[in-house]
């Protein structure tokens, strides 16, 4: 069990101190796919940045390469209206032989899965024809539980984006001029940094003469920019932004040694990282509007002058400040790694969600060749075949590295790109269409300028790896750690969404209450987990262990 919740964490991060070998990147599937050639209809979004995709030079060159025509049956990329077109191929009884990009969810897959059978599975076919997928699922085998359905079996291929500084983004970033200008250190415990956050407050670090500085603001709907949950992880695990049951937002965790599902809510850390974000926010430490604003009110405070904001908490800095536009602001802000609270505890969520969105490859019970389709999508989980899907014709878009050239991790690297990424209509490659595959050791061999200011664009990626692999990295959660994806029945869906609507808004609006005073922690806490459990959390967390179980539970 143990195992299984850290080998997703531990792939990621050792892949940093990798060096690929040539051979990793080669396909493992055999070409041709098949001695005759074989005509695949598939179902797909016509995406805006390929302008034909018949006429497009990877779709040519893939056919000859694999022996495989594809019969094009394309869809409005919308996400309303590409559901609706699939709804309608299926009414209709025509199916084609794969469904491919169709944003196939879970229900979806329950339906025409698992109850009407017009999915095909997939295990047997990924044993026996798909050699790198299968070497794929031996290396992560947590991907295999996020793909697997209800009922234990594979309907789905998904997509792997292995971005390193996404699985630790729970960043927060301090205005390190005013730091300087006070001569303060960059804080590392929570009394540290609330000592800042007060120098801020009340020192003028802007130099304006007033007392208009916002120590810590934070916004509602940008990448992690809660004001409350890296300041939690200090007291209890909190999970932030992630895993929503549609706009619900409960926090769960899973202790690592017993498995079992846990809510943030009722925990005794979290009753004590309450008391803390109190504190701040009764001393005017804390934004008042950074628990209702959105990120364009945040952004047009931040571009103020004077500047006025001395912390904030985001996935990136670059998301709510240009690297260009406003490069001596982007410069001002450095990450902090997190910080020690007052039992000790230090430690970042590793979020595994991104590394494998599910069901982007769908087998139909029409296809009357599965084995080619299996191949056929198979061959696009590997680096090699990856290189012609996203850039093109090698020698034109991109080509092996030289020796020499090194990678965004400082080790030699393993290919170089001709071409910038545009999402500009185009017919060199697929873009977002097809199978992605990009792994850690294809993002970090790709060759990369050394030396290159690392507050620049140029050197944004260059300073998220080093910023999460110096900072975020050693406090990555092992012994509590983010409940993965986890897939519902439709009895359990429908009792989670009757469950969650109240006791989401109920535990929102007290946790809002306990922050601002309008609640006493000291007086009021008892009555508050009382009432989380007379709304239905006991079995809220019946319903996700038994999800977790069902889905994860003995995948190896």
């Amino acid at each position: 069990m143990k195992r299984l919740l850290l080998t997703m964490l531990a792939v990621a991060m050792v892949a940093t101190g990798l060096q690929a070998q040539k051979s990793e990147w080669l396909s493992k599937q055999p070409m041709p796919i098949t001695k005759e050639k074989v005509t695949l209809k598939i179902f797909a979004p016509q995406i805006p940045e390929i302008q034909d995709i018949s006429a497009n030079w990877f779709t040519k060159w893939y056919e000859d390469k694999s022996n495989v025509h594809v019969d094009w049956l394309l869809a409005p990329s919308e996400s309303s209206a590409l559901r609706q077109k699939l709804n309608l191929v299926i009414a209709a009884g025509d199916l084609p032989d794969v469904f491919m990009n169709a944003r196939i969810d879970a229900n979806l897959e329950t339906r025409y899965g698992v109850d009407e059978k017009l999915f095909m599975p997939l295990n047997d076919l990924i044993d026996k024809d798909m050699p790198n997928f299968k070497a794929y699922l031996a290396q992560n085998p947590g991907v295999r539980g996020m793909i697997t359905a209800i009922d234990g079996k594979i309907y789905g291929l998904p997509n792997v984006n292995e971005c390193y500084h996404c699985g630790l983004s729970q960043k927060m970033w301090i205005n390190k001029d005013w730091l300087d200008k006070l001569h303060l250190k960059v804080p590392t415990t929570t009394e540290e940094f609330y000592q800042v956050m007060k120098a801020f407050k009340e020192k003028d670090p802007n130099g304006n003469g007033k007392k208009d500085e916002i120590p810590l603001m934070g916004c509602i709907d940008s990448w992690q920019s809660y004001a409350d949950s890296f300041l939690m992880c200090s007291f209890a695990l909190d999970t932030g932004m992630q895993y929503a049951f549609g706009s619900i937002e409960l926090r769960t965790f899973l202790d690592a040694k017993t498995g079992r599902v846990k809510c943030l809510y009722d925990q005794p850390g979290y009753r004590d990282g309450l008391k803390y974000l109190s504190r701040l926010y009764s001393e005017g430490l804390i934004y008042s509007g950074s628990f209702t604003q959105k990120q364009d009110q945040f952004k047009q405070i931040i571009s103020g002058t004077p500047e006025v904001v001395g912390a904030f908490p985001n996935g990136a800095s670059c998301v709510v400040i240009d690297p260009v536009a406003q490069n001596e602001l982007y410069r001002h802000f450095v990450a902090i790694a997190p910080l020690k609270g007052p039992t000790g505890l230090r430690q970042s969520p590793y979020y595994y969600d991104g590394v494998a969105t599910v069901n982007r490859f769908v087998i139909t019970t029409a296809c009357k060749h599965p084995e080619v389709a299996a191949r056929w999508a198979d061959a696009m989980y590997s680096c090699e075949i990856q290189q012609y899907r996203a850039w093109g014709e090698k020698g034109k878009a991109w080509d092996w590295a030289k020796k020499g050239e090194l990678g965004l991790d400082g080790k030699p690297a393993m290919w170089t790109n001709f071409v910038p990424y545009s999402t500009e209509p185009q017919n060199l490659n697929w873009q977002q269409q097809g199978i992605e595959f990009q792994t850690a050791l294809n993002r970090f061999g790709q060759t990369t300028k050394q030396g290159v200011d690392p507050y620049t664009a140029e050197g944004l990626e260059t300073m998220l790896l080093n910023t999460t692999r110096d900072l975020y990295e050693p406090w990555a959660g092992k012994t509590q750690v983010i409940v993965p994806p986890l897939k519902y029945t439709t009895a359990e869906s429908d009792d989670l969404q009757t469950i969650l609507v109240e006791l989401n808004r109920y535990a929102v609006d007290r946790k809002m209450a306990f922050i601002m005073g309008s609640a006493s922690i000291e007086k009021d806490w008892d009555g508050y987990v009382k009432k989380l459990n007379e709304l239905g959390l006991d079995k809220f967390l019946a319903i996700q262990q038994k999800a977790y179980d069902r889905q994860y539970a003995g995948k190896k």
